[in-house]
């Protein structure tokens, strides 16, 4: 008798317990933010600093940072995605369908997961001769839902295991 009483005073709590835990459906995910703030300027003191900067991992060609903005030089900015990048490859469950668009401040800003990658500014689409913040974020996006495919161990894995 104790023990049938024990047993439903456990499943009493159990029900209790998962009815106050948000669901993973209904739960967001708070955002990731990585040398998001001034205070957190990357070094990149060098005798030379390019104007152009490869967003690449493993050799693979993400896009390309070619101006400053929101208070970082090109240089900062490159080094910021980078470890973003490689942060979200890293730790983060992703899949192409992961990588989205969202506005911050009315910018267009890419996201793998709930992690920001990058903000799109109008000086970058001046300097990649893009049609508009949008059209850039766009094709920034669809290059890093291809590439991360590439370069997260976690999908060679399974593509290994499916051939």
């Amino acid at each position: 008798m104790k023990s049938a009483s024990f047993a439903l005073l456990v499943i009493v709590a159990v029900i209790v317990c998962g009815m106050l835990l948000p669901s993973q459906a209904t739960a967001q995910k708070e955002e990731i933010k990585i040398l998001a703030g001034e205070d957190e300027k990357p070094v990149t003191e060098a005798s030379y600093i390019p104007d152009t900067f490869d967003i690449a991992i493993s050799g693979l060609l993400f896009f390309r940072i070619r101006t400053a903005a929101a208070g970082f030089t090109a240089a900062e900015r490159a080094r910021i995605i980078e470890t973003r990048l490689v942060h979200a490859i890293s730790f983060g469950d992703i899949s192409p369908e992961a990588v989205t668009i969202r506005p911050v401040r009315g910018k267009p800003t890419i996201y793998i997961d709930n992690i920001r990658i990058v903000t799109v500014y109008a000086r970058d689409v001046e300097a990649a001769g893009a049609r508009s913040r949008e059209h850039l974020a766009r094709m920034w996006a669809d290059s890093i839902a291809e590439k991360i495919v590439k370069v997260a161990p976690w999908w060679r894995m399974a593509d290994r295991l499916e051939h």
